[in-house]
């Protein structure tokens, strides 16, 4: 047996391949002290109980998946989703499932029974726009962050040694970074916060619309720079999403992070997740990204490639 260096292969949720650039995981055990005077003078001892799974991934911002293709021969170097049937083509693996991501030789051919759909592009910060009460503001950097309260769920029906979780309700943040204009009056905050009316465009047909309440304001100012205005704000009740992201939060779903793929197996970890939190962020200057956070619940299997 070889001892290989290897990077992530493929991350499936639900079935379906994600176009992401990095995933973290790892394993926390709660541990209780067992000392006793059976323990060996000068020493201490403990025991290992049921563990904590996080997980955060990132992944491009794309904007939103495009019209189903169910005739024709693909186009090279595009990226599809196969959204049902079987896609064969030429270069290996030569063969991509229902739910695969996968790039194209240019020779599978769509049908009625074997579709796809194009991923959608990059965004960058070159269609960023925000309007707040209705006006247009320039901004530098900002994020739509939304987090799920998180109640502990395990019980003796849980798979051994490990944990369950149960969502509730999602606060909803955000930061807007700003350069100060001498002829803009900065009244994000004042003596009687009221929501604003906010559209956030990180590109066209991707939207969040809502209403918010500028709860924070900094202006750090210095003589040898510009000076910015950086305020926080909360979204009031549920904010309209349009084209941002393609996962959903509080539904557990089925996990499979791919490392090597083997003959019969795969170097794998594979479970179930409950995705817990999202970070939609983007400055002017750079791409837009999206950062998941969550948890493994239940059973985690983890394989051996051969």
């Amino acid at each position: 047996m070889s001892n290989e260096v290897i990077g992530l292969k493929k991350l499936i949720i639900g079935g379906i391949d994600q176009a992401v650039t990095s995933v973290k995981y790892g394993r926390k055990a709660d541990m209780f002290p067992a000392t006793t005077t059976g323990t060996a003078a000068g020493g201490k001892e403990s025991a290992a109980g049921r563990m904590e799974s996080p997980i955060s991934i990132e992944a491009p911002f794309f904007d939103v998946l495009g019209t189903e293709i169910i005739t024709g021969t693909l186009v090279a170097n595009t990226h599809y989703l196969v959204t049902g049937g079987t896609i064969t083509e030429t270069l290996v693996p030569g063969s991509y499932a229902s739910g695969t991501v996968f790039q194209s030789d240019g020779t599978g051919t769509a049908s009625e029974t074997n579709k796809v759909k194009p991923l959608g592009s990059l965004i960058t910060g070159g269609t960023l726009a925000i309007t707040i009460g209705g006006s247009t503001r320039k901004i530098t950097v900002i994020d739509y962050v939304e987090k799920l309260d998180e109640f502990p769920a395990t019980t003796t029906g849980t798979n051994p040694y490990n944990k369950d979780i149960a969502t509730g309700r999602a606060a909803i943040t955000s930061k807007i970074d700003m350069i100060m204009y001498d002829n803009e009056a900065d009244d994000l905050v004042n003596a009687s916060p009221t929501a604003k009316a906010i559209v956030i465009t990180w590109k066209t047909g991707n939207t969040i619309t809502g209403n918010a309440i500028f709860s924070n304001i900094d202006i750090p100012a210095s003589v040898e720079g510009i000076v910015k205005v950086s305020a926080s704000v909360e979204w009031q009740g549920v904010p309209t999403v349009v084209g941002c992201g393609y996962l959903s939060l509080g539904t557990s779903q089925t996990y499979k992070a791919i490392y090597k793929v083997g003959s019969t197996t795969n170097k794998e970890v594979a479970g179930y997740i409950t995705l817990t939190g999202r970070t939609f962020s983007c400055d002017a200057e750079k791409d837009a990204k999206i950062v998941y956070e969550g948890k493994l619940t239940g059973a985690i299997t983890p394989a051996v490639a051969n």
